[in-house]
């Protein structure tokens, strides 16, 4: 039986040496040397001519599949057959109010489609629009009237084309700019409106020959096309039909934040903006090819419903492109059942604002819910991660300083909030981080770390904005009155009430009661107590209503255990500022023996 090259092996060296050896082993070649310039040189070309192959014919392989494709429009092309449409460029948005005098005798005023507004994100102006008309309808003998509209940065394309169909089923026509925000497209055709169709509408449209409908696409490169039908799905224009394109070009994320709004409406200087609007939120740009792959099979698992956590997270990511990091739990986990609580860390801000909430709630998950399920939006809250932290060290394997040994810990401390905490679900385990300070230097030896908890709340007018403190982990307390006479577990800043010269604060009496004290003389004076309650195995602090002095009070507590938890709508931070950081050389023996390693009380 002959010999036959070997295939599996499809570098190019690995190719060439199979060649000579089967070549070799010929004994037509049995007298050849192929290390010669000739046979070297055909021996090179068979190689690469195989190699090449080779690479083609695996890159096609893996461009047929969207976990491996590469190529955006292949990616796009895959995804198109899970029937999912990747998201688009985002402007920023948000609604603003605003008061229209009467003019004349008009019962009404219509605020047109493409009204324009300005808008400073930084030191730059973005423009801002809206997208459809807006009607202020006056009683009779009113002067004056307020109406919410919803404005979208970026720059106004007009388009204009011809339908000239005569070949194709369904006529297409390029947009040409990049960065579109698709929200913002309306088609005409010969003057009257048609409707844009997209995956999560399609089936509760009756696309019939007589309906006006187009369909969107993103084309081959990286901008959009829309589509019109062929008379059996959607109407189709008849030959000559004028085709005017409006839409938005969005500036993604440089917009975000963007506020304090100026009314440019031609005609109407009277017309202005009432209060403080919400900053601009959710620009972003297009969808990566990441996301994409990401995305649409979770979108197409989902059929366009939102019923599990999951598909809550898959709808609002495809939706809205300004998220961070999002939670979503059942209301059954915080016994409120028949709710659906979504908690987003948008990259814009700290939390979403209430235009945002409202355009979410109305444009995306009342229309895919489940009748019975009521979605609810919770901003985040922040637990902070107070680390008290020492490291044992050999001086005679130490390269450096001590200080420089203690400065290496502080930025880890530092850079936890890229690592694993920071997002919603993130936990801290006191085992990977004594082991990653261990790692930091040859010449630490141990290390100990224990942990208190922080929740900061803001007092203004005399009221906080939050008397229901969550600490979201079990505290200590391993006996009925621990720690009582020294103020438990739980404890708060001082900070000053209302007529009172004496600074205050709490704690707790080790029983499930939080106490108000006064500190007067440097001693604390129970004032209440029984200001409010502490559970201590669900780690819930709530307080009685009191009047602090405008500020911010923080409060903490200690954990029960030695690795910290976030969930629900909580996202663990580190607090560096507030952290302790000591580096012992292990022959200081009377300092190790003066340390509290147990528990920091």
């Amino acid at each position: 039986m002959d010999q036959r090259p070997v295939v599996s092996d499809l570098d190019f060296k690995s190719i060439k040496n199979d060649l000579v050896n089967y070549f070799s082993e010929r004994p037509e070649f049995s007298d050849y040397e192929f290390s010669g310039s000739s046979l070297n040189l055909l021996m090179d070309i068979l190689a690469y001519n195989t190699h090449y192959n080779a690479l083609t014919a695996n890159f096609q392989l893996n461009e047929s599949f969207i976990d491996t494709s590469l190529i955006r429009s292949n990616v796009v092309s895959l995804a198109k057959s899970l029937n999912y449409v990747p998201r688009s460029a985002r402007s920023a948005e948000t609604k603003i109010t605003l008061r229209v005098p009467r003019t004349g005798t008009e019962g009404f005023y219509v605020i047109p489609a493409g009204s324009y507004f300005t808008a400073s994100a930084g030191n730059t102006k973005y423009n801002f629009y809206t997208i459809q008309d807006y009607t202020v309808n006056f009683a009779s003998g009113e002067t004056t009237n307020t109406i919410e509209v919803e404005v979208y940065e970026g720059k106004i394309f007009n388009q204009r084309f011809v339908f000239n169909n005569t070949t194709e089923e369904f006529q297409s026509f390029d947009l040409q700019v990049t960065n579109i925000d698709t929200r913002t497209l309306t088609v005409n055709v010969n003057g009257l409106k048609y409707k844009q169709i997209t995956p999560e509408t399609e089936g509760s449209v009756a696309a019939d020959r007589n309906t006006r409908v187009y369909f969107v696409e993103e084309s081959l490169t990286g901008s959009h096309k829309i589509i019109f039908g062929n008379s059996v799905i959607g109407n189709k224009p008849e030959i000559g039909s004028v085709i005017f394109a409006t839409f938005v070009k969005s500036s993604g994320e440089l917009a975000n934040g963007a506020r304090s709004f100026a009314v440019n409406i031609s005609g109407r200087s009277d017309i202005t903006v009432v209060g403080s609007p919400d900053p601009a939120q959710g620009g972003q740009g297009p969808e990566t090819i990441q996301s994409i792959k990401d995305n649409a099979p979770h979108w197409f698992q989902s059929q366009f419903r939102a019923v599990t956590e999951n598909d809550y997270k898959t709808f609002l990511i495809n939706k809205f492109a300004d998220i961070q990091s999002i939670n979503v739990y059942g209301g059954e986990k915080v016994n409120e059942p028949g709710k659906v609580f979504i908690a987003i860390k948008p990259k814009s801000g700290d939390k979403l604002t209430n235009a945002t909430k409202d355009t979410l709630l109305s444009e995306v998950l009342n229309k895919s819910s489940v009748v019975t399920i009521r979605p609810t939006f919770v901003d985040p809250e922040i637990l902070k991660v107070v680390f008290k932290t020492v490291a044992i060290y050999d001086e005679s394997n130490l390269t450096t300083n001590r200080n420089t040994l203690k400065a290496k810990i502080v930025s880890l401390i530092e850079n936890l909030n890229n690592a694993y905490v920071g997002d919603f679900l993130s936990d801290f385990r006191e085992s990977y981080f004594s082991r990653e300070v261990e790692e930091l230097d040859s010449a630490i030896e141990s290390s100990n770390t224990r942990m208190t908890l922080k929740v900061t709340t803001t007092a203004e007018g005399g009221i906080l904005d939050k008397y229901k403190l969550n600490f979201a982990n079990k505290l200590y307390h391993p006996s009925d009155g621990f720690n009582s006479s020294k103020g438990g577990v739980f404890t708060s800043s001082l900070f000053f009430r209302e007529g009172q010269t004496n600074r205050s604060g709490f704690d707790d009496d080790g029983f499930g009661n939080v106490r108000l004290f006064d500190f007067v003389d440097d001693e604390k004076v129970t004032v209440e107590p029984n200001s409010g309650s502490i559970d201590y195995e669900t780690g819930i602090v709530e307080l009685q209503d009191f009047d602090p002095v405008d500020g911010t009070i923080d409060f903490t507590a200690i954990p029960d255990s030695f690795d910290v938890q976030a969930t629900e709508n909580i996202i663990l931070q580190t607090d560096p500022d507030n952290s302790s950081v000591d580096v012992i050389e292990k022959n200081e023996t009377s300092l190790i023996k003066n340390l509290n390693l147990s528990r920091s009380i």
